[in-house]
């Protein structure tokens, strides 16, 4: 009995962050299953497609069309109609509890995560091994080095970037938020990779004889 009573308290207060979350966006609004939520209005679906329209800031509506899986609900006058099927054929395995929890996750570390150890460490080391291989073709592969080394620390959840520690109870939620600070920290490694050998290979050309 305790335990479904703490379940049920576990749903309520996920539920309540939920519409609170829905009610600070424009509505209405298209929750994606990376946690993006889109301002646009569902007007019509097939047996493949979401079709949606939203307002340009210039005024003009335009339509656009969202694949089914990658969607998991849309919202129009605060009542949501969740898309999203628990279908282990099509991946689908969380319930849709637990696909909330991964979703906040996703959205917490997509506002809170920042991983910026991988920029200051990243532009000098890979200037300065694109200035020793400036000349070799190997340079080309300093970024994704880089990248790769970068990928191997383990990822910290800071406290300020979790909107309620009573997620992190959830494995969906550490999922979630892990799967969204992988790639924030990839595409950052690689960014920064990228420039720093960049930087180091002008340096070369410039200075080496």
């Amino acid at each position: 009995m305790f335990a479904s009573m703490k379940k049920g308290i576990g749903i309520l207060l996920i539920l309540f962050t939920w519409i609170h979350g829905v009610a600070q966006q424009s509505d209405p609004v298209i929750l994606l299953m990376t946690g993006k939520v889109l301002d646009g209005t569902v007007t019509s679906e097939d047996s493949a497609y979401i079709y949606y329209e939203y307002e340009k800031s210039s005024g003009k509506v335009k339509q656009k069309k969202l694949d089914w899986e990658r969607v998991f609900s849309h919202t129009v006058n605060g009542e949501e109609t969740v898309v999203y099927l628990e279908d282990s054929t099509n991946g689908n395995y969380f319930t849709e509890e637990e696909m909330r929890y991964y979703i906040l996750g996703e959205q917490d570390a997509q506002n809170g995560y920042k991983s910026n150890w991988t920029v200051w460490a990243g532009v000098p080391v890979t200037a300065g091994l694109g200035y020793v291989l400036s000349s070799s073709p190997l340079v080309f592969a300093t970024p994704f080095v880089y990248m790769l080394a970068a990928s191997m620390p383990k990822y910290k959840m800071t406290p300020s970037s979790i909107s309620n520690p009573e997620y992190l109870k959830n494995p969906a939620y550490i999922l979630g938020y892990e799967r969204t600070a992988r790639t924030k920290r990839l595409f950052k490694s690689l960014a920064s990779g990228v420039a720093g050998a960049a930087i180091g290979v002008a340096i070369g050309q410039l200075t080496k004889p």
